[in-house]
């Protein structure tokens, strides 16, 4: 089986042109045939892809990928740098990899909803998780809210190792500011999928906590995602209910 490229007739190792394939083996033709459901992972990734490398048509190239992966769940924890690395992946295949399972992460949550009021640490972890989901180093996420506690941004400002996230008063704060917010939620994932939190996240929050009492934007909640459950410091007593 073989990607259909219109353009450029490349010949597989029978010497069979691709174009000479029968349409509904061509995965764009069986996409359109079919529907997406239709189609196997490699022929997804083919389409993607697009184009496939010198001697390897984009069929072949996905093949090889998912067989060395083995899991399309595995692919998707890919950074750039990572994918890059594959044979026949260059900056332009591996940015429209990312971007595919990107989307993906982000419209299997809660879509974003800015005349939606957040009240509860389960609407802020449905909010956050499509953000944090399956990444592979911990990611701190500033949430901020009007006075209303209505939805302004989600702004992504710090990336850290597997299971530390350096994360700085300024950062946080200077977010919240240019976003003029009213309040903030903090969010963290932990990429070994237990939301306890550490010494140092406790640390951290008490560290925000206190900045937030002399810039005046008060912290509502911090969330650890994990593996399918999180953990509110705000439910476990580690922040203080906001009263007005």
């Amino acid at each position: 089986m073989a990607y259909l490229d219109l353009e450029k007739p490349a010949t597989m190792a029978s010497g069979i042109t691709i174009k000479s394939l029968p349409e509904a083996e061509r995965p764009r033709e069986r996409l359109l045939l079919k529907g997406s459901n239709a189609l196997s992972n490699s022929e997804l990734l083919a389409i993607i892809i697009g184009k496939g490398a010198p001697q390897e048509p984009a069929t072949r190239l996905a093949e090889r990928i998912i067989h060395k992966f083995g899991d399309i769940s595995d692919l998707s924890k890919l950074t750039i740098q990572e994918l890059i690395t594959i044979k026949g992946i260059g900056i332009a295949k591996a940015c429209q990899i990312s971007s595919c399972f990107e989307i993906s992460r982000r419209i299997s949550g809660v879509p974003l909803i800015k005349s939606k009021e957040y009240n509860s640490a389960i609407q802020i972890y449905n909010l956050v998780n499509p953000y944090l989901i399956d990444k592979e180093k911990e990611h701190f996420i500033i949430v901020s809210l009007d006075t209303r506690r209505r939805l302004i941004a989600l702004d992504n400002i710090s990336i850290g190792t597997i299971n530390q996230t350096i994360v700085h008063p300024r950062e946080v704060f200077k977010t919240a500011i240019n976003r003029r917010a009213s309040f903030i939620i903090i969010a963290h994932n932990h990429p070994s999928g237990d939301p306890t939190p550490s010494a140092d996240d406790l640390a951290v929050t008490e560290r925000l906590v206190n900045v937030s009492y002399t810039i005046g934007i008060p912290i509502l909640d911090h969330i650890i995602v994990g593996q399918k459950q999180f953990l509110s410091l705000k439910e476990q007593e580690y922040i203080q209910e906001y009263i007005a």
